[in-house]
């Protein structure tokens, strides 16, 4: 009888040990599916920064670009003989008096009135 309780009380730690090692397996699997379901959210986010970083890389380099050739296009001689055409057709156009820089500078003042003037002239 008491060899039957101890191949019983065996065989009953071993099925414990068994679970045991069943739970802590189960966790294991959990622990590594949650650290590659975050490793992942991470390469996604670190690939979503980059692909932005690189379109405002690509934007800014467009920019510049068409910074240099308008800068290119604007000190050539095409640019001003273009500059001259126009200002050559508003000279035309307005005639030579609108475009006297001393005329255009400041509107005429009216005369001031007659209580402003002094005694002794009156």
């Amino acid at each position: 009888m008491k060899a039957e309780l101890d191949q019983v009380t065996q065989e009953l730690e071993e099925v414990q040990q068994r679970w045991k090692e069943q739970q802590q397996q189960q966790l294991w699997e959990q622990d590594s599916q949650q650290v590659r379901q975050q490793l992942q959210e991470s390469l996604q986010l670190q690939q979503e920064k980059l692909r932005q970083e690189q379109e405002q890389e690509w934007q800014e380099k467009e920019l510049w670009e068409e910074e240099d050739i308008f800068l290119e296009q604007e000190n050539s001689p095409e640019q001003d003989t273009i500059m001259d055409i126009k200002v050559a057709a508003v000279m035309e156009h307005e005639g030579p008096e609108q475009t006297s820089v001393s005329e255009n500078t400041a509107p005429l003042l009216p005369p001031p009135p007659v209580s402003a003037t002094p005694a002794f002239l009156t």
